[in-house]
């Protein structure tokens, strides 16, 4: 259900929070249209960002200047579906984890920003350095509009959008543009989460591998953590056995997704349903909080792993967080990080505290092994057609963190 997307990892003993403060590096030179003119095309934008709360209001939707031609090794796209996320949301209010570090190109009347990150489309034109690419080819990627490479990049809510060839991953002929745009995200958050835990489902399966290892699952339901139930259900090696905390509405769903057993975190809280249960090896975080934490670490066995893709602020960027609450903020990642690199405390009974991340874009292999392998989909809430008033509905849902499932604009529908 509430689910934030990853911001910071404070995992070992080097913290990346200073990438996010990096600005736009010097563009590279694009050639102009060759009658002289600019081209225009579609695009949900900002002239300037959107108070608190207020985006679905105020965002802009009409023309704006669309990419230059790619040069070297960038690729134009024709984006054919996009996805509505919550840390979209967040970005262009200028509040995305926290509104310390994940900033994206400010918005100005002359230089419109566009939001929108996870999107789906075909090649439209290439630069004369990429290799892997053509004209034509289908795509699926997660555009960098926080600069987290050093260039803060241009969204993907319009009908073109300009990237790396090396940021976009090949697309199959029979998963859907709609399919990958909603999964996209779910794919590159949730594979990072998993790979940080196969260490301590390898040793709860045991030295034969024939031991079940214990997952639970917070904030299943969402965009995110659908995703990971997926890609616990495909686990190889010994079969683990998944509790997926959600609402109750969602039960069905995250059953049929992979969950052995779901609990209604409406009823009460998790941690005092699940008091008497047997202990998890490991804990997935997609909601975030001190008072999540405290009641997942109660129901680990000595040992286990905590592994968030939030932190310690539950619904991080929705707001601006004052510079006390940030720094303490920092400093709970930083002391949960000393804690868990101590060579003393695991075998006193402490977890392991982990961070999900990743650094952008979407990789090959994940996607190859989530969705095309896997067969892992999102599902899938709302579908709606590019257009200005089904727009705003998007952004409203997404904005009460209960969209239902992932929200995915349709480029090729106008209505």
């Amino acid at each position: 259900d509430d689910e934030g997307d990853p911001s910071v990892d404070i995992h070992g003993s080097s913290c990346v929070l200073w990438r996010f403060s990096t600005r736009c590096s010097m563009p590279q030179t694009h050639p102009t249209p060759a009658d002289g003119g600019t081209r225009t095309m579609k695009a949900a934008h900002l002239t300037k960002w959107c108070a608190m709360g207020t985006v679905a209001d105020t965002i802009a939707f009409g023309d704006v200047p669309a990419p230059p031609a790619p040069v070297k090794g960038e690729v134009l796209v024709d984006v054919k579906a996009t996805a509505v996320n919550i840390d979209d949301v967040a970005t262009c209010q200028d509040t995305a984890g926290g509104g310390w570090f994940m900033h994206g190109r400010k918005p100005t009347a002359a230089d419109p920003f566009i939001g929108g990150t996870e999107y789906a489309g075909v090649v439209a034109a290439c630069g004369e350095k990429c290799s892997k690419l053509k004209p034509g080819d289908r795509v699926v990627g997660i555009q960098d509009v926080w600069g987290v490479q050093g260039v803060q990049r241009s969204g993907t809510w319009a009908e073109q959008a300009l990237a790396l060839e090396g940021d976009l991953v090949p697309l199959p002929a029979d998963i859907s543009f709609v399919d990958a745009a909603a999964v996209a995200m779910g794919t590159f958050v949730s594979s990072d989460l998993y790979k940080r835990a196969t260490k301590a489902l390898a040793a709860a399966a045991g030295g034969n591998g024939q031991a079940q290892p214990r997952c639970l699952v917070v904030g299943a339901s969402g965009g995110l953590g659908t995703v990971l139930l997926q890609i616990l259900r495909n686990h190889k090696g010994s079969r683990v056995h998944i509790t997926a905390v959600c609402r109750g509405a969602n039960a069905e769903m995250v059953r049929r997704l992979g969950a052995d057993e779901v609990v209604d975190y409406t009823k009460a809280p998790f941690g005092e349903q699940l008091a008497g249960a047997d202990k998890f090896d490991v804990v997935f975080d997609y909601i975030g909080g001190t008072a999540c934490e405290r009641s997942a670490r109660s129901l680990l066995r000595p040992g286990g792993a905590f592994i968030t893709a939030v932190g310690p602020v539950q619904n991080v960027g929705d707001r601006q967080l004052g510079c006390c609450e940030w720094f303490g903020s920092a400093l709970h990642l930083l002391g949960a990080a000393m804690r868990t690199s101590c060579c003393c405390c695991l075998p006193c009974g402490k977890v392991r505290y982990d961070m999900g991340y990743g650094m952008p874009p979407l990789k090959e292999e994940d996607f190859q092994s989530v969705v095309v392998d896997g067969k892992a989909r999102a599902e899938i809430a709302l579908e709606a057609p590019f257009a200005e008033h089904q727009m705003r509905d998007a952004l409203r849902r997404v904005a009460t963190r209960h969209p239902g499932g992932k929200v995915v604009i349709n480029m090729e529908r106008t209505e």
